[in-house]
């Protein structure tokens, strides 16, 4: 809900708005509050206000008007989105410019929406996320390099465990608070409160990962704060614990960081690649490795499965029609 109280991040991005261009006086602004706004998660809400303000400046570097603005504009857009940015990333900020220029139209700023008919960059014939999923001997050795034997490094293990156990994305991981780690008819868990959309939903969480979990919050004196304190906290030089939470951009930099430790390159949306993978590979159904990760969609689900085809258990294994 828009209350009309601008934040500082939303003045920074009101000030990137040009006259030239005709859109801070028209309310054009307005339109980044009503596609921030729509049941998503803080993390995205952030990210859509960045794409908006890049393309207003990449239009003020062409000196492009709206009125000016034709296909071939957008398709230049298109083409610098793809030689700056990963595939997801760039198909993003596409859709949000797209998104911005109908906005327009309904204004009558636009008589109509020159990005209407600019596709994206997925094929609809893409089968996998481009995401590596580790094998479980690369998992384990991806937890054996952390040096455990300091609070970070427990701290660490502790967020790389749960990230392969659960499938949690890593904004979801940085935004987990003290009284989100409950109990359930004997089983624990993790109420993620701001899944994607906004949504909620409970994670069951193994035993070996509160293990990992209690050592870390014992060890670092954080057991019978504040529910709403963070449950990942930050380190300063001399492993000493902070009280500020950890962001998402943190725990990406670990990710990598050890991955590079133990050889290889991994990112941690490819941690999430690594549960669906190896969740459906032991057995666990679609339908609840989809509950698990908070997709709303299977199809999306089936994209994270990485090494589909098996040969050692093949779908033509089950068929039989000898006629011997």
């Amino acid at each position: 809900m828009n209350t009309g109280v601008n934040t500082a991040e939303e003045t920074n991005f009101n000030s990137n708005l040009k006259p030239g261009l005709d859109l801070k006086e028209n309310g054009f602004t307005q339109t980044v509050e009503n596609l921030v706004t729509r049941q998503l998660s803080a993390h995205t809400r952030k990210a859509y206000r960045q794409d908006a303000s890049q393309f207003v400046k990449w239009l003020e570097n062409q000196d492009l008007t709206l009125r000016l603005l034709s296909p071939d504009d957008i398709w230049q857009y298109r083409r610098y989105l793809a030689d700056n940015f990963a595939k997801t990333t760039a198909e993003r900020k596409l859709v949000v410019a797209r998104k911005l220029l109908q906005e327009a139209v309904k204004r009558g700023l636009l008589s109509h929406n020159p990005a209407q008919d600019i596709g994206g960059y997925r094929s609809k014939d893409e089968q996998e996320t481009p995401h590596m999923a580790l094998q479980t001997a690369q998992a384990r050795q991806l937890l054996t390099v952390i040096d455990t034997t300091t609070l970070q490094g427990k701290r660490d293990f502790a967020i790389l465990l749960l990230l392969l156990r659960t499938g949690i994305r890593r904004s979801e991981c940085a935004d987990l608070k003290l009284g989100d780690l409950q109990v359930e008819q004997g089983h624990h868990l993790l109420l993620i409160r701001h899944a994607k959309g906004d949504k909620r939903r409970k994670v069951k969480v193994p035993v070996d990962v509160v293990r990992a979990l209690n050592t870390y919050l014992e060890e670092c004196a954080r057991k019978g704060l504040s529910k709403e304190a963070p449950l990942f906290v930050q380190f300063r030089k001399g492993d000493h614990p902070q009280a500020q939470g950890i962001s998402a951009q943190v725990i990406e930099r670990l990710v990598k960081m050890y991955a590079a430790m133990a050889g290889f390159e991994l990112t941690p949306h490819g941690l999430r690649a690594t549960f669906v993978t190896l969740a459906l590979e032991a057995g666990a159904k679609l339908e609840q490795v989809q509950y698990a990760v908070g997709h709303s969609d299977p199809r999306t689900t089936e994209r994270y499965q990485k090494r589909k085809l098996n040969l050692d258990n093949n779908a033509v294994d089950f068929v039989r029609v000898n006629i011997d």
